[in-house]
């Protein structure tokens, strides 16, 4: 019975990585900007650490979004710079 469960709970965290998340390539070009967005602020105010992670997390987001794009076949969103910000969210 355990070896079971072993075997169950195995599969189903070998198989998650396939499903991924349910966002659009849209959705996750608007979290990059977003931490480029939260990146900025942080530089702006001296927080220089805090601003590496951010951006660390932007370009991960923006990978994630070129990857997401070219599997839907839609155009490859820019690459996030200085001064970008997340458009408005929808409603």
């Amino acid at each position: 019975m355990i070896k079971l469960i072993v075997i169950t709970a195995f599969t189903g965290l070998l198989s998650a990585p396939l499903f991924g998340c349910g966002a659009t390539s849209g959705e996750m070009q608007r979290r990059a900007l977003t931490h480029q967005q939260n990146s900025d602020n942080a530089a702006k105010g001296g927080q220089y650490g805090v601003a590496d992670a951010e951006q660390r997390k932007a370009q991960d987001a923006h990978h994630n979004a070129v990857n997401k794009a070219m599997d839907e076949g839609k155009p490859i969103p820019p690459q996030t710079k200085f001064g970008d910000t997340p458009p408005p969210a929808n409603p």
